[in-house]
Formats: structure tokens, C-alpha cells, sequence
């Protein structure tokens, strides 16, 4: 995991949230700084981080125990930034070494005791450091696409059938945000709070995104049956057939022999120069005497 941005421990929230730097000079507000026309393009960013999605739900949720923080990312935050509990548990306790949260434990009557995390100021400056600094864009990287990019080579039918299965896929995400939304968020027509209305905020782009993927989906299937004539009968690089039809098994046998088959080329070649160099060691050696 990677160690949270630097927090200048001279620096303490003054009233108003004005921010006091240590030899007593204020800071403006964010109020001040966009009237004063401050927020410009390419601004210094925070890296957004596990560690920050954890202090922003703790903050919002005092005292809350791992299990419903996990409990929690899943629900609202799992279509966005994932984590698994194997990171999130330990992440939990290295910010607590560090001073960002604190923990206690809480006995249960015939269940196992829970452990319940508070923030604390140093947490806090992180976390508000990271909500007003500058937009960070994100560094796509995009499995789905990156397959797409290569369909050509599975042939019209094998591109049609890689595209079905995405728009299943996506179908399938599509109906675990609505359900999440029917059962939490009523549709979007009532908030409990401001966190559970910025919640919906990030789970509606989720449902419109999911719904834009069918839809390209859609568009890129009647793209491939309109477009048929551009595939070739062979693969124009090697000289292959189309890789359909795809037979899984054989295939994995056949990319099982070819790692295997590496593999024994790359020890003979690394056994070769292991003898070469006790060799050399040895004619030194007989050397040296």
C-alpha cells in the first residue's frame, strides 16, 4: 500500500474552516480562493487512495466497525473503486499506526468481539487536503476495451459472440446498481442526508454508465454484421485461420505447451550460463594458485 500524502503538522483549521498556518497567517477558504478565481486548470492533486476512501467512510459513519465498513464500500462504493476485505482490513490497521484513525474494541454477548474505528484530526486534514485539491482525471485502463481493440482476429463471429457476453456482463451490473438503488436510495427521490445524496450521486453514474455500455454494445454488434466483408478468411499476419471455432480446452492445452516448452528453453539457457560461470570460477581459482 502506498503511504498517504504528507500532512503539514504546523497547519490546524481555524474557525469558519479557515485554515491557520502554524506561524499564525490564515489561509483562504475555498470560497475565497474560487472568488478569487484560485481553482484553475492542472492545480495541484491528491492521489485518491484505499486509504482516503476508508477515512471519508469513517468520517461520515463514527464509530463503525470493519464489518460495516466493508459492508458499506460493497453497497455504494464497489462500482466505482475496488477492494476487497483482504485489503481493506489491513489497510484499516496500517492508518492506525500512522495516527489517521483509532480503534476500540467492543465485547459481544456469544459473538466474536468488533472492533470500531474513529477519525482523528490528523485523518481529517488528510481527507479535506484531498477534497479541495485539484481534479485528478483518471489513467484508464479498461480490460473490456483493450479486448476489443483485438477482436478482429476471433473473425465476425467470434467478435459478435466476445460482445454478447460484455453485454451480459454489463446487464448483470446494470440490475445489482437498481437493486441497490430500490432498497437504499428510493429511486433517487429522497435523501436521509447529504452523504447519502452524494452516494446516489456516484451510484446513478454507475447505472447511466452501465446502461451507455449496452447500448455501445448494441451499436458495435450491428457495426460487425453491417462491416462483415472487411474480415479476412486468414489472419493476414500469420496466416492462421480465424480462432473460431473456440475450443477452450484445446486452446489451454495448446498455450500450456507453449509456456512449457518456453520454460524448458529458458532453464537449459540458465543452466548453460550457471555452468560457464562455475567453470570460469574454477580456471581462476587454478589461477590464483
Amino acid at each position: 500500500m502506498k503511504k498517504p500524502a504528507r500532512v503539514d503538522s504546523g497547519e490546524r483549521k481555524g474557525a469558519r474552516g479557515v485554515r491557520r498556518a502554524g506561524n499564525g497567517a490564515t489561509q483562504p477558504t475555498p470560497q475565497e480562493r474560487r472568488e478569487a478565481g484560485a481553482f484553475l486548470p492542472f492545480r495541484p492533486y491528491v492521489k485518491a487512495s484505499l486509504d482516503l476512501a476508508l477515512l471519508g467512510l469513517i468520517a461520515e459513519m463514527p464509530e463503525v466497525s470493519g464489518y460495516d465498513i466493508v459492508k458499506t464500500f460493497g453497497l455504494s462504493m464497489a462500482h466505482y473503486w475496488h477492494a476487497h476485505q483482504t485489503q481493506i482490513y489491513p489497510t484499516l490497521e496500517r492508518m492506525e499506526e500512522l495516527g489517521l484513525i483509532k480503534s476500540r474494541k467492543i465485547a459481544q454477548r456469544n459473538r466474536p468481539h468488533k472492533r470500531i474505528y474513529t477519525i482523528r484530526p490528523s485523518g481529517e486534514r488528510l481527507l479535506i487536503e484531498w477534497l479541495e485539491s485539484g481534479f485528478e482525471g483518471i489513467n484508464l485502463k479498461h480490460p473490456p476495451l483493450l479486448r476489443c481493440r483485438f477482436l478482429g482476429n476471433l473473425g465476425p463471429d467470434g467478435a459478435i459472440d466476445a460482445l454478447k457476453e460484455e453485454r451480459e456482463a454489463w446487464g448483470r451490473h446494470l440490475n445489482a446498481y437498481r437493486q441497490i438503488e430500490r432498497d437504499h436510495f428510493a429511486g433517487g427521490k429522497s435523501y436521509g442526508d447529504v452523504n447519502s445524496m452524494f452516494s446516489w450521486f456516484t451510484l446513478k453514474r454507475g447505472i447511466d454508465w452501465m446502461k451507455e455500455n449496452i447500448a455501445w454494445c448494441e451499436w458495435a454488434l450491428a457495426e460487425i454484421e453491417r462491416n462483415r466483408a472487411l474480415f479476412p478468411a486468414e489472419n493476414m499476419k500469420t496466416g492462421l485461420p480465424p480462432l473460431i471455432p473456440f475450443d477452450p480446452v484445446k486452446y489451454r492445452r495448446l498455450v500450456n505447451e507453449d509456456l512449457e516448452a518456453g520454460m524448458k528453453r529458458y532453464n537449459r539457457r540458465k543452466a548453460r550460463e550457471r555452468e560457464r560461470a562455475a567453470q570460469s570460477a574454477a580456471a581462476e581459482g587454478r589461477a590464483a594458485t
